[in-house]
């Protein structure tokens, strides 16, 4: 399957964010808050997901870990990610299967074709972009009419989700910098953005596209570094909690998913798009 598939080059994702890409692609598997966080979160995508037998790419696909259960339900999957040693990692996984393509690239600038795509997917990307606007753009553009995007946000409105960006990951960015001067960080610690529901959906507002649901996952009340310090605890309260929330966007949650259909366009709209 090509459309973009090869084994292009790139400079982007080769700092701070790129050595982590191995660390990374472990952390489903932990038995930690963290590696629980990551599968909560692939769980309830795959909730959402409504285009069995569809094309579906994955911006930020990190190491692949939503390939397979994405082919269980006769899917081709296409995975876009900035880290060379990410793309490396999920061509090792499953870079010999058929109907699946990977590609180093960045999300503000897709190298697919318009309306291609039957579902889009972008999970853990938006909070550390600064160009959100562009990438949501591209998204919609690769989109079909009536497709299916799924992305998920940092929740502005949860205190774990705030000290973590706001406090936590400010002093790991400080200490990174003292001990690794002149060396990059992860963006996701330097630029974390936090999204109300509200705001998240108004990104949408105007775009062609309308928000169809929108679900919570991860819920945590022991801010870091309390629950690294104590994880067999932390995991027995987040599986509890995220039990008990079934997916509830409020303030426990410390991120939410957004479920958004591309509307299709008008006669006279396509005829002014095409001028």
């Amino acid at each position: 399957m090509s459309i973009c598939g090869s084994k292009s080059q790139s400079a982007v994702g080769t700092g701070f964010l790129g050595k982590k890409a191995d660390e990374y692609a472990q952390a489903y598997a932990e038995e930690t808050p963290g590696g629980f966080a990551l599968r909560v979160r692939r769980q309830r995508v795959l909730e959402l997901f409504d285009k069995p037998g569809g094309a579906v790419l994955d911006v930020g696909c990190g190491p692949a870990e939503m390939v397979q259960p994405l082919l269980s339900l006769g899917c081709k999957f296409w995975g876009v990610d900035p880290s060379p040693r990410m793309i490396e990692i999920c061509r090792e996984r499953f870079g010999e299967i058929k109907n699946v393509a990977f590609a180093v690239g960045e999300a503000a600038k897709l190298s697919y074709p318009d309306e291609f795509f039957d579902a889009v997917l972008c999970m853990g990307v938006i909070d550390g972009l600064k160009n959100v606007d562009r990438v949501l753009a591209e998204i919609m553009r690769v989109s079909k009419p009536r497709g299916t995007i799924i992305i998920t946000f940092a929740n502005k409105h949860s205190p774990y989700a705030w000290w973590k960006a706001q406090v936590f990951y400010r002093l790991l960015t400080l200490g990174h910098g003292m001990a690794h001067p002149g060396t990059n960080n992860d963006p996701i610690l330097t630029r974390r953005r936090l999204f109300s529901p509200k705001e998240a959906s108004e990104l949408f507002a105007g775009a062609g596209a309308s928000v169809e649901r929108i679900v919570g996952y991860f819920c945590n009340i022991l801010l870091s570094p309390l629950d690294e310090i104590w994880p067999a605890g932390t995991l027995w309260l987040n599986k509890k909690l995220e039990k008990a929330r079934n997916g509830q966007p409020d303030w426990l949650a410390a991120g939410f998913i957004l479920k958004v259909r591309k509307q299709e366009m008008k006669a006279d709209a396509v005829m002014r798009r095409r001028e």
